[in-house]
């Protein structure tokens, strides 16, 4: 079989946020317990703005838009901001899609609400990490809220080898491993066999960039949050109602922050 490279937003953006997350059973039951704990946590009323920050396919944004709120979702790959705006147009609910870096969100005292969801804080070093925070911060009204959905440092699952039948073929996901010195989460590459072209295709240099997060401990991230001028932070151990308390062996850890 013949061996290429290809990137994130040229290929993987797709295969996982779409092709891989759609195939996983009770995913959109999952999608709308977590939307409903969005809405009740950040206090959201029918026609606030929200922000999806890394909306991905636009999963979460197109639910938010169903229940009647004002949304606006981003997210750096150009591929993902095309099927979420299928998708929108599918439900025939008006998003606000477009492709941007969360590094430089510029709006301005807009949104009753941001939501940075599926584990998508962390993906730079620390000061960026810090951009992310402080151009939501901005982008929030006075009394508005954020909420990172992100895994719990303390609880992490349990990565494992695994092939997954896609349309088209299999993938390869190798396991992730926790680098505890640096505290990050390394990912490992993953390999899509084609079946119909006939291909192996293997992650570029970019697409491994998108397989790291710094993981955060709650004391770290809630120093980091409030240095940037959040003045309330509120930590879960669940993204789905009702709220639980968080704890080391909590499946999440769900930060709250308001402005």
């Amino acid at each position: 079989m013949e061996h290429i490279e290809l990137g994130w937003d040229e290929f993987w953006a797709y295969l996982f946020r779409v092709r891989h997350r759609r195939s996983i059973p009770g995913i959109q039951h999952y999608d709308n317990l977590v939307v409903d704990f969005c809405i009740e946590v950040l206090g959201l009323v029918e026609g606030d703005e929200v922000l999806d920050i890394a909306c991905g396919a636009g999963d979460h944004s197109v639910l938010l838009a169903k229940k009647g709120f004002n949304v606006s979702g981003f997210d750096l790959s150009a591929s993902l901001i095309k099927s979420a705006e299928e998708l929108a147009s599918e439900n025939n609910v008006p998003v606000n899609f477009f492709t941007g870096d969360m590094r430089e969100i510029n709006f301005v005292q807009r949104f009753k609400g941001a939501v940075l969801l599926s584990h998508s804080f962390g993906f730079f070093n620390h000061e960026e990490n810090r951009k992310v925070l402080e151009g939501t911060y901005n982008a929030l009204v006075e009394g508005g809220k954020l909420l990172l959905d992100l895994m719990n440092p303390y609880n992490m699952p349990k990565f494992s080898k695994s092939w997954t039948k896609l349309k088209g073929g299999y993938l390869l996901s190798e396991p992730h491993f926790l680098d505890a010195p640096a505290g990050v989460l390394r990912g490992r590459p993953a390999t899509f066999v084609d079946t119909e072209k006939g291909q192996i295709i293997l992650m570029n240099q970019d697409a491994l960039s998108n397989n790291d997060i710094r993981m955060y401990t709650a004391l770290e991230i809630q120093d980091l949050i409030e240095e940037v001028g959040f003045s309330k932070v509120e930590l879960f151990g669940a993204n789905k109602l009702p709220r639980m308390p968080y704890a080391a062996s909590s499946e999440r850890m769900v930060v709250v922050a308001t402005r």
